[in-house]
């Protein structure tokens, strides 16, 4: 029996097979000058190395087989374990791609290491490398002594992220307070920048901004070049009392009403849907809730009853904040009472604003939005305390500023241009419903009965939305460059809306598989675990990575 030895690298194999060669010419050479020699000992000398050097052929040619084989299982894991660099899934992706490419005992191979290994340093790309080795049992070989042989080969993958700006705009109305959807939500987003950060703090070349949205958006006060106090008193914007004082939301822009079917087409006087200039779509009025309406017959007084600050401006409709009040409010006893900041039935006891955002002039306005930042912190913070639920759908609105904040022109500062060479714009857009209003409630778009859409009903109201939401889209991603669109969208629906099948669920899971740039770009999350799956998966695609070895 030959002692068993130590496994030889298969490089040194491939040396002793061609020395071994050399010795059956040599030996070929001599026993034909040996005249005295029989020709059967000939052939039976000859068989000798002939056996060995095919046998070590074919041991050899297997060992290079397992060693493509084991190098393609690497260079799959080493790309899984890539896109999950950060997570805590990690290894456990790298080994099943692994074991799915190269299955135990593969040609009776026995796996002897698999390392997985990190590689951080200051100042340049991550880096992982994943290596392996394992023993191949001989065939032939067997016959000078040598029973295995062993492989061994590694892959290596830079994680870098591209330049990169991020418009993240959710859905944060009043249905995401229940079912745990909230809480879903900012785990996702947290999720979301430990991909995109890494182990950095801060990044050049990442900036991410977050637009919450429900009736309408916060956009802050942008100053007087945007924002127009036109029939508003002063004191709403400056008082030192944030619960009477004005709270960022603004109302849509105006808008031709009805809105053509063609989703290719954002007709250019739709300024609620576009990035017009202020020059030519105006600017935007501030989102003062009323706090009375005047549309049902007799008046109908809702929960927000709060005393007002004195409507000091003597144009001012209190029921429609921003407008020129007409020339006699109805429904009110003593007019010069009322714009003292009572009530318009002539009472002086209506409460002030509260603090909770239930009652005063920001019902239903949702928390800033975070212009782009750099800063994983702040992120984080503004993730944990400002995604706070409150009021209607109204998506589009989401998207266009959204959108408004990735565009290189006013109202925010952005400098870097569209299809720029070393950053990639990019924009998430999320939901949990269907765009909806009340018939009577107060919104971006005011009051239905004031007909701003073109229509009174809340029906005829959300297929406008829709049909903004689908132009606003499509335009937002024209004139990309290289194969790609201008802006790159992900869209994600949570919730049983994506799985409902009614006539209005299809449309909108439509709108948003056509909204996302790719198929693989729109992501159905019937549950709060797959709303964090999608979040993660878009995290990794933002990320470049490349086999660097």
């Amino acid at each position: 029996m030959p002692q068993h030895r130590k496994a030889v690298p298969i490089a040194m194999l491939y040396e002793a097979m061609r020395c071994s060669m050399s010795v059956w010419n040599f030996k070929k050479r001599g026993l034909l000058n040996e005249r005295r020699g029989s020709i059967l000992t000939w052939v039976a000398v000859s068989l000798i190395p002939l056996v060995v050097s095919v046998g070590m052929a074919t041991d050899i040619a297997r060992g290079f087989v397992m060693r493509s084989q084991l190098s393609t299982a690497l260079d799959s894991a080493a790309l899984a374990g890539g896109r999950a660099f950060n997570l805590p899934s990690r290894d456990d992706d790298i080994q099943a791609y692994f074991n799915a490419n190269f299955p135990s005992g593969y040609m009776d191979s026995e796996l002897t290491s698999f390392v997985i290994e990190p590689i951080s340093v200051a100042g340049e790309p991550e880096k992982l490398r994943v290596s392996a080795s394992a023993t191949l049992p001989t065939l032939f070989m067997k016959l000078v002594g040598i029973t295995d042989f062993q492989v061994a080969t590694s892959a290596e993958v830079t994680r870098e992220n591209l330049g990169l700006q991020l418009a993240v705009v959710l859905d944060v109305t009043g249905s995401m307070d229940k079912g745990g959807k909230i809480q879903a939500l900012r785990q996702a987003n947290r999720d979301l920048v430990d991909i995109l950060f890494g182990a950095n703090t801060t990044s050049e070349k990442l900036s991410i901004a977050i637009v919450p949205y429900a009736a309408t958006v916060n956009v802050g006060d942008l100053g007087n070049d945007f924002i127009d106090w036109s029939y508003l008193p002063a004191n709403l914007r400056n008082h030192s009392d944030s619960r009477r004082r004005w709270g960022g939301c603004v109302q849509a822009r105006s808008t031709p009403g009805v809105l053509s079917n063609d989703r290719t087409v954002l007709e250019a006087d739709a300024y609620d849907a576009n990035t017009a200039p202020v020059s030519v779509g105006g600017k935007w009025k501030p989102y003062i809730t009323p706090h009375w309406e005047n549309f049902a017959n007799p008046p109908s007084w809702r929960d927000n009853q709060y005393r007002q600050l004195p409507f000091s401006h003597p144009d001012m409709d209190p029921t429609n904040p921003g407008f020129k009040a007409p020339a006699k409010l109805p429904y009110v006893k003593n007019e010069a009472f009322y714009r003292n900041g009572n009530s318009p039935k002539g009472e002086g006891t209506f409460s002030l604003p509260n603090s909770s955002g239930t009652r005063g002039p920001n019902v239903w306005c949702p928390s800033r939005l975070l212009p782009f930042t750099s800063d994983r912190a702040t992120l984080e913070n503004y993730i944990n305390t400002k995604l706070n639920p409150t009021g209607w759908t109204i998506g589009n609105q989401g998207l266009v500023w959204g959108w408004r904040l990735l565009d290189p022109d006013p109202p925010f500062p952005n400098s870097v241009p569209y299809n720029d060479l070393e950053t990639v714009k990019a924009l998430i857009m999320m939901t949990d419903g269907l765009n909806d209003v009340g018939a009577n409630d107060y919104t971006a778009y005011g009051r239905l009965p004031e007909n701003r859409l073109g229509v009174t009903s809340p029906n005829g109201a959300i297929r406008e939305f829709d049909k903004r939401l689908e132009k606003t889209c499509y335009a937002m991603k024209q004139g990309g460059v290289n194969g790609r669109d201008r802006v790159e969208v992900y869209t994600v629906i949570l919730g049983d809306v994506a799985t409902k099948n009614g006539s209005n669920e299809q449309r909108l899971r439509a709108i948003y598989q056509d909204c996302a740039s790719r198929p693989a770009n729109a992501f159905l999350a019937p549950s709060n675990a797959e709303l964090r799956a999608a979040f993660r998966t878009i995290g990794n695609d933002l990320a470049n990575l490349h086999l660097s070895r």
